[in-house]
């Protein structure tokens, strides 16, 4: 998922190979599927915020886009996290400490939802799960900021089909088209009264049509106009040539080393003395 677009800057990030990019993205990803526990997401967040602060990624722009995203990953995580309640399901922390409860929701032998409560262990997972999220949707976001779309055909091209990677290609690169042109259609809209505050769900589901409606035949012309250009470049008669070549700088090679070792460090803390798990 992309949330910004890529922008030409003079930093050291954007002069990296997209090789040492996409080990950097690689290693945040693998890192997110360990940890159950915050503590260890922040020391990963933190390392985000630097290399998106030294590509000087526009974070207003970022937040403005991936709001939703993060009040989902919030509502998902806690909501899931009332089931979080079993001494079965904590690994590092004491039971007795994650199962401590806050607050019932729901007693023993509640149909359908059983026992939830708002629990120590439940806390720290929810607010781990939101910062999965979080640090996944930044990530990604970074990586397309700092990567031109040309370089990420590139690299899907020489693992994927080359018709494969161009609808991935495709993909990333309009989705912020798509976006931008939406919030478009919401300003137009608002200017004309359109509102979406109503408490009652019907008239919610109403109100999108305004919204839906062009925004589909945005996405009709704008498919229209690729499948044009596809034709009138012959895309599909042979696999199109590589015109670029992969070469490695000192910067790329300092770049993938850190991201790898930072991983395994990191790994090894997880796998000998449980840090991360809950």
């Amino acid at each position: 998922m992309v949330f910004i677009e890529f922008e030409a800057k003079d930093t050291v990030i954007h002069r990296l190979n997209p090789v040492a990019k996409l080990v950097w993205f690689g290693s945040i990803v693998v890192l997110l599927t360990l940890y159950l526990e915050p503590q260890p997401l922040l020391i990963v967040f933190l390392l985000e915020v630097l290399v998106g602060t030294l590509a000087k990624v526009p974070w207003r722009k970022l937040l403005a886009r991936a709001w939703w995203a993060f009040l989902l990953s919030i509502f998902g995580g806690y909501t899931y996290s009332i089931w979080i309640n079993k001494p079965s399901q904590f690994w590092r922390i004491p039971p007795e400490l994650g199962c401590k409860t806050i607050l019932v929701i729901t007693p023993e032998g509640t149909p359908l939802m059983g026992y939830t409560a708002i629990t120590v262990g439940g806390l720290l997972w929810g607010t781990a799960m939101t910062l999965r999220v979080f640090i996944g949707v930044i990530a990604a976001s970074i990586l397309t900021f700092i990567t031109p779309v040309s370089d990420l055909a590139m690299i899907w091209a020489k693992f994927l089909p080359y018709k494969l990677s161009f609808i991935c290609t495709t993909g990333v690169r309009f989705y912020p088209v798509m976006i931008e042109k939406i919030q478009e259609i919401m300003t137009a809209a608002k200017s004309r009264g359109w509102d979406m505050s109503s408490k009652n769900p019907v008239k919610r589901i109403r109100a999108v049509f305004p919204i839906v409606i062009p925004a589909s035949r945005e996405a009709m012309l704008l498919a229209d106009k690729m499948a044009l250009a596809m034709e009138a470049k012959a895309f599909g008669v042979r696999k199109p040539t590589v015109l670029k070549t992969i070469e490695f700088t000192p910067s790329d090679i300092l770049f993938i080393v850190f991201s790898i070792s930072f991983t395994i460090m990191m790994f090894l803390m997880w796998w000998f003395y449980g840090f991360g798990m809950l």
